[in-house]
């Protein structure tokens, strides 16, 4: 079923992150950035690709950001699409929604994610050391090779900034190096890096 889109956005700049991986700044038709909550989503729309339902991308920046990011992996028609956008380029979609966000701002906050499944994660990375400075957390990232990584400058910057932030990356197909182990995110190895913490969150993303 076609959806309405309810929103218009502009590209602002269009950024490289990992091969095959690239963030799209967007502001609104208006040049503002619409309201939204770390971990929620915005709905694109490009019928004319034969998918008039749209597609959903985390948004990877954020709130107090001055673009809407959303971070896309090439994965077919749609998403090459959206990766070939331009500064200037207009892009029909939705306001943010959805509800995949932390619950408690005072949690030991873990995070799961898969390749491109660190998207939301930055979001809610960014948030949290601006609004809540010292809650603990962790991030646990499985990639195939550490050239896929996406934010890797970031995170690491991130990291070294807040004592209370930790980046545990997890390559599958590289061997391990000083500062990546090797093969996948298993719970044993999560829970082995989190045995003094307490309220534990655990939010999970990517395939």
């Amino acid at each position: 079923m076609e959806q309405k889109p309810d929103a218009r956005y502009i590209v602002q700049k269009n950024i490289p992150e990992a091969p095959g991986v690239r963030t799209l700044q967007l502001l609104l038709l208006g040049g503002a950035v619409p309201p939204f909550v770390s971990g929620q989503f915005i709905t694109v729309y490009a019928p004319n690709l034969g998918t008039p339902e749209g597609k959903a991308y985390s948004i990877s920046s954020a709130p107090q950001d001055k673009t809407l990011d959303i971070t896309v992996k090439e994965m077919g028609k749609f998403s090459r699409y959206l990766c070939s956008r331009k500064t200037g380029d207009e892009i029909e979609g939705s306001l943010p929604y959805g509800y995949f966000y932390s619950e408690s701002p005072t949690s030991t906050l873990v995070m799961v994610a898969a390749g491109i499944g660190v998207a939301p994660f930055r979001s809610m990375l960014l948030s949290a050391v601006r609004n809540h400075p010292g809650r603990p957390m962790a991030l646990f990232c499985s990639n195939r090779t550490a050239q896929d990584i996406i934010f890797k400058k970031m995170l690491d910057e991130l990291q070294a900034a807040n004592a209370n932030v930790r980046v545990f990356h997890f390559l599958t197909r590289e061997d391990a190096t000083a500062s990546m182990q090797s093969g996948r995110i298993r719970a044993h190895r999560i829970l082995a890096q989190l045995k003094n913490e307490k309220n534990l969150e655990f939010m999970l993303c990517g395939s």
